[in-house]
């Protein structure tokens, strides 16, 4: 396989972002081993805290984790309790860093064990590379080895045929990544680890690496360190883009908004995943358009912004914002995440006059509903269009006629002594928020009513809003909170309004069901020492499930945890690093957060177990549920 292709002027230029990924310390081209080639091209990338559980067959290679050049640069382990929760873990790490998230495993038990968590990353478009150690390469190149059950390994059905050793790589390869590499060279390993890591930063999808457990300590040349010194998204889209076709892409683009009464911009998933926070906004801000976000947008915008109308999910949103997305004769789509829980079970309705544009990593589409036309340009990528259009945008060339938008007040009182229901949080969960903090939501009811919730300013949500497996935020957290630690106020896209001195909070809201999924990695917050505050919902069980089907059953019911004391028994044992509460109460709860809100100091996990009827869900929850009700 032929080297990683990157042009020379990717190769001069670091990149531009200040938190950056850290260079290693390979200046003279010579042989090192393969294993510290991994971890010092994996620092590269940006990934600092590496996630996973070791195994018979990865010990070697997580040796070299301890080089004393790594680990001056940042490099660290970060042992997760199983291997679903590291594949979580890495996951979070990169939605809140926009860089690589790495999961290590071993062969068949730790690999099929993350593999839930690696195909969420691969439905969310998350940048997640999993590391397996597989068996000694002796026993596919040797004929003697080849027919022996190693273990680990699932034999084959004919207990007389030999296995398939690379039936793993099987599995995966072209289903749940967009690049995959099962070494067998080792004067091509370094290569083709490379690549996976472009073709992750190129198309925000997980990639699988297999290494064989003799590979580690082989000696690989480190000129690819030296020549492609970093390899992150910046370096990779710049060494791809297509100048013709950005051009052609981008002035079509301007041609259209000049041409528009009433555009309107609509921000999608592939936003935050390809970093363009910054650059919509400018956009936004320079030509003074309508913009909303999607579902699976949200926080990618400034929701103080003037012209910012809210969430649009087709028929989930009402009549009122629908009539206005309607009198819109321009859609700008930026980074569209087409799934039935973004777009409303594809409900999603524009005026029939309309025109549409489509922008994405890899495609930009031209579509004119009323004259039934429809155009692409194939090789433009929306991150250096939308800066195209930016570097080029002639205001004096706009003129825009918006009508009225009509303002809507879905505020709704409650009494401070009544008990916590989810009306209620609507209306006090938006009041904790401090600018800058950073919200990770797990998939559960509670999830579904914050889209239409305001945020504070610079907030970055984290949550899996289509792929939907609960129990992932708990572990997630975990790798957020170390990418803060290793980034700190990275995603805050203007640093001036949040002031200087204010250290962001991690915030987890959390449901009793999904957690006891995954709750063995409170221990991991412990032992590395994460701060957070954590709201965890008690309704008594699955209430999503419940309002789908079989309120009642069994089938829907968990067993009682003491919530309170989990920390404790997590090895908090002397309860120095959490405080635990129980809350029933709106004005317990208004009182709680305000006193959290107001705390300067990151030094511990507060706990606050939130008492919540068994069968109360928020109404946009029940408006999906409607919507997605088959005809």
């Amino acid at each position: 396989m032929s080297p990683v292709q990157l042009d020379e002027k990717s190769l001069r230029t670091k990149s531009p972002r200040s938190d950056s990924p850290v260079h290693g310390q390979s200046t003279v081209v010579k042989n090192i081993p393969f294993g510290h080639y991994v971890f010092e091209r994996l620092l590269n990338s940006g990934a600092k805290s590496i996630f996973g559980v070791p195994g018979d067959f990865n010990l070697p290679l997580l040796e070299y984790l301890y080089d004393e050049d790594l680990v001056a640069n940042g490099l660290q382990w970060i042992g997760t309790c199983n291997e679903l929760n590291g594949a979580y873990a890495a996951d979070g790490y990169s939605r809140y860093t926009n860089k690589l998230g790495c999961v290590i495993t071993t062969y068949g038990v730790g690999e099929l064990s993350a593999l839930n968590g690696v195909a969420g990353a691969f439905a969310e478009d998350v940048k997640v590379l999993h590391i397996i150690g597989v068996s000694p390469s002796r026993f596919r190149e040797n004929e003697q080895f080849r027919s022996h059950n190693v273990h680990h390994l699932v034999p084959a059905i004919d207990s007389q045929q030999p296995p398939n050793h690379q039936v793993y790589f099987d599995m995966v390869k072209d289903r749940v990544c967009c690049s995959s590499a099962f070494l067998d060279d080792i004067n091509t390993a370094a290569d083709r680890l490379d690549q996976v890591i472009v073709d992750i930063c190129k198309n925000s999808k997980p990639g699988y690496v297999f290494i064989p457990v003799d590979f580690a300590d082989k000696l690989v040349s480190n000129k690819n360190l030296i020549q492609n010194p970093i390899i992150d998204m910046d370096t990779v889209i710049e060494s791809y883009k297509d100048e013709n076709a950005t051009k052609i892409a981008g002035d079509r683009l301007l041609q259209w908004i000049y041409e528009s009464n009433a555009p309107s911009v609509f921000s999608d998933l592939l936003v935050d995943r390809f970093n363009l926070r910054k650059e919509l906004r400018q956009f936004i801000e320079t030509a003074d358009v309508w913009n909303y976000n999607t579902a699976m947008g949200k926080s990618t915008l400034d929701e103080r912004n003037p012209k910012y109308l809210g969430l649009y999910k087709g028929a989930e949103t009402g009549k009122e914002m629908q009539a206005t997305v309607d009198s819109s004769d321009l859609i700008l789509h930026f980074g569209p995440a087409k799934n039935e829980i973004n777009c409303g079970y594809y409900s999603f309705h524009f005026n029939e006059n309309a025109r549409i544009i489509e922008l994405s990593n890899n495609i930009i589409q031209f579509i004119d509903i009323k004259d039934k036309n429809a155009s692409t340009v194939e090789e433009a990528n929306f991150v250096s269009v939308l800066k195209y259009v930016n570097d080029n945008l002639d205001k004096s060339k706009l003129s825009f006629s918006y009508p009225p938008v009509p303002k809507s007040n879905h505020s709704c009182e409650y009494d401070n002594n009544d008990s916590i229901t989810q009306k209620s949080l609507k209306e006090i969960i938006p009041n904790y928020f401090n600018d800058g903090d950073v919200l990770i939501v797990e998939t559960g009811s509670f999830q579904f009513g914050v889209p239409n919730m305001q945020f504070a300013r610079e907030m970055k949500y984290i949550t899996q809003s289509f792929y939907l497996s609960i129990g992932m935020a708990l572990p997630a957290a975990l790798g957020v909170g170390c990418g803060m630690r290793d980034y700190p106020r990275s995603h805050i896209v203007d640093q001036a309004l949040v002031p200087k001195d204010y250290i962001p909070r991690l915030i987890l809201c959390e449901g009793d069901g999904a957690a006891q999924m995954t709750i063995q990695e409170f221990a991991s917050y412990i032992r590395y020492k994460i701060p957070m505050e954590i709201l965890v919902w008690n309704n008594n069980g699955y209430t999503v499930e419940r309002a789908i089907n079989g309120p009642t059953r069994s089938y829907n019911d968990i067993a009682p945890f003491k919530w309170t004391a989990l920390l404790n028994v997590f090895g908090d044992f002397e309860n120095k690093f959490n405080e635990s509460v129980t809350v029933e109460k709106n004005d317990e709860l208004v009182q709680l957060l305000n006193k959290w809100k107001s705390c300067k100091e990151r030094a511990n996990i507060k706990l606050a177990e939130v008492m919540l009827p068994v069968m109360d869900i928020p109404q946009e929850l029940n408006a999906m549920l409607v919507n997605g009700k088959p005809n």
